[in-house]
């Protein structure tokens, strides 16, 4: 076929659509867990996964120019990663091998934009070890910053200040012999401020939390679990600091969740200058105990030219819980010592918050909460209500440890990466589709595939094959029916530029690389009648089990979705059957999994049944191949 002919095929080629399934929209399946507690988005161009959100609110007020910055992580997650979402839910980069990641967002360091967070392990429940990691625009690793002296960076907080430092926490086992609760000696995670130098990690400023806080100060009234008995195995995490931030003055401010409080300390002296809120506050509160009701809280931070404060009010922790989590600001008032309730943003799903959180005050007024060990986020007009609210992970499983992020942001960002796009090729019959993306690439406005028939082919031999509006992360190109040998994708912004290139792709079969992709009977009968007999086999049993099934329909569905990864031609009908026979045999389950395990013959039939619907679907070769 010449080039006149591929061009004259161009309206009728291919059709593409958004490859990203929509988002939920308030659907009540979705937070009641029957989809899984972690709902995800696979991809057939990368082996990427995003969160599948529930929308419950949206609205024009909200800002659609900002992304969304998470780091979603948990028993359900299968690789903790820094994550940015556009406006609508859609993946637009993700990127894992940190270990576990916390608080991604965006900070300017000499006069550049990066995206930061923290990576490592926090196995040490309640804090963590690990280092600073600064990307640039083209997600290089340009910064690893680590703590100062003989400490590692605690996960809670990296904040970049104006003077090009950086301030960070740190914890750091300590032994008290301060008599409490009839006892002399205490080890206590004692909790450190840091500032830095970002380019020699030179200590420019340290403050201890035990120089001027006492055990007594805590407001943590039981010990065990995650707050410690005070022995060297499990040191009594009394203070917890959480947030830091910094004025012109040079002080600093700080969040300490267990003391229930915002302490304003001296940046050259260390000495606390005053105490919001808890056993040592010094405020008089002008709005009837609201705006000093605050506890277990985070992210304090200053606005309006330092004389508001705004704080993530969780209310409580695992011990002792308010009804509500909230978000206030308090207007402070320094001459008389007073504080006052501006503003409370409350969700109106109720949503609580035992751990983590954040509040973010955008350019355009309005508020943007991120929930923390509750899978979700929302954002607020500044009057309080509630324009656009997202689930992240299912309701019945807030606050426990299967799907958080610890806090979640809203920033521009502009986002060149160096690595190409992805293409992968999928056959169906006689049918060809594409799939396209580029993890991190948000300038891109258009795809363009191009094609040839010789494989060591020129650069100006390319000729186009179709073109597509990019929407969501991934595209399909759907209904190629008469195609070139060889395809590749092409990145285009707004102006028609080229901003990336694929590698090229065999699309016909080539001797050796050969995979084995399940497809279903061409009227689905036969698969249908097996898979109606597997769902009522499978109810019956969880019917009489009831035991562990969130864990086994999770373990399922995801090992389902990693074969339509690596197949790509699996059959629309199939896939629809399963989602049938998730939702027929997930009525059969609690809202949360029993403790109680299930039998063995429960499992055998799992893997009989589950085994004989394979049997039944026919399988069909498809081949592809990457150079």
């Amino acid at each position: 076929m010449g080039f006149a002919s591929y061009l004259l095929l161009l309206t009728s080629l291919a059709s593409a659509v958004l490859a990203d399934i929509d988002a939920y929209v308030k659907d009540d399946a979705f937070d009641r867990g029957w989809y899984g507690v972690y709902p995800v988005r696979t991809y057939v161009s990368t082996n990427l996964t995003s969160p599948h959100p529930n929308i419950l609110r949206a609205s024009s007020e909200c800002d659609g120019s900002l992304y969304t910055m998470i780091s979603p992580r948990g028993h359900a997650v299968d690789e903790p990663s820094a994550m940015i979402l556009d406006a609508s839910g859609y993946l637009v980069w993700s990127q894992g091998g940190f270990n576990q990641v916390y608080n991604l967002m965006v900070q300017e360091y000499k006069g550049k934009p990066y995206l930061t967070f923290w990576g490592g392990d926090d196995a040490v429940k309640g804090h963590g070890s690990g280092f600073y990691y600064m990307l640039d625009s083209s997600y290089n690793l340009v910064y690893k910053v680590a703590a100062a002296g003989p400490f590692a960076g605690d996960l809670h907080e990296f904040r970049i200040t104006k003077d090009g430092t950086a301030m960070l926490t740190v914890y750091d086992v300590v032994l008290s012999a301060e008599e409490f609760r009839g006892r002399s000696k205490w080890y206590l995670w004692d909790c450190l401020l840091q500032e830095i130098d970002i380019e020699t990690g030179e200590l420019l400023f340290q403050w201890r939390a035990t120089d001027h806080y006492k055990v007594s100060d805590s407001e943590r009234y039981l010990f065990g679990g995650l707050a410690g008995d005070g022995s060297k195995r499990a040191p009594f995490d009394y203070f917890h600091m959480n947030s830091i931030d910094k004025d012109e003055k040079g002080n600093y401010l700080v969040s300490a969740r267990f003391t229930c409080s915002v302490t304003y300390i001296n940046g050259t002296t260390g000495e606390i200058i005053w105490i919001l809120g808890g056993k040592r506050n010094m405020f008089t509160d002008l709005s009837g105990g609201k705006a000093l009701s605050f506890g277990f809280q985070h992210d304090a931070r200053w606005h309006d030219n330092y004389t508001t404060i705004s704080i993530f009010d969780n209310g409580g922790d695992s011990e002792q819980t308010d009804p509500n989590t909230r978000g206030i600001l308090l207007k402070m008032d320094f001459d008389k010592m007073t504080v006052e309730l501006l503003a409370e943003y409350i969700n109106p799903e109720k949503v609580q918050s035992m751990s983590q959180g954040s509040l973010q005050i955008l350019d355009n007024g309005n508020v943007f909460m991120g929930y923390g060990n509750s899978a979700a986020y929302t954002e607020y007009a500044p009057n309080g209500t509630a324009l656009c609210d997202v689930h992240f992970g299912a309701k019945s499983s807030f606050g426990s440890p299967d799907i958080q992020s610890y806090r979640a942001y809203k920033f521009a960002w502009h986002g060149f990466p160096t690595a190409p796009p992805n293409i992968a090729i999928s056959h169906r019959n006689d049918m060809v589709a594409a799939y396209v993306s580029w993890n991190g690439a948000t300038e891109v406005s258009k795809w363009v595939i191009q094609g040839v028939d010789e494989r060591h082919a020129a650069e100006d031999a390319w000729f186009p094959v179709a073109e597509a509006e990019k929407v969501g992360f991934e595209t399909e190109f759907t209904n190629l029916t008469n195609y070139p040998r060889y395809l590749r994708v092409l990145g285009l912004d707004s102006r028609g530029e080229v901003l990336g290139k694929s590698g090229k792709i065999s699309v016909e079969p080539e001797k050796g690389l050969a995979t084995i992709t399940l497809v279903p009977d061409s009227h689905g009968a036969y698969t249908m009648l097996l898979i109606r007999c597997f769902a009522g086999v499978s109810g019956l049993a969880m019917d009489k089990y009831k035991s562990y099934m969130f864990q086994v329909h999770q373990t399922v569905m995801r090992f389902i979705s990693g074969h339509h990864r690596m197949s790509p031609s699996l059959g629309i009908e199939t896939c629809l059957a399963w989602s049938w026979i998730q939702l027929k045999t997930i009525c059969y389950l609690p809202l949360r999994a029993q403790t109680d395990v299930a039998g063995p013959d429960f499992i055998r039939m799992i893997v009989i049944s589950s085994g004989a619907m394979f049997i039944f679907v026919q399988w069909q070769s498809t081949y592809t191949s990457w150079d």
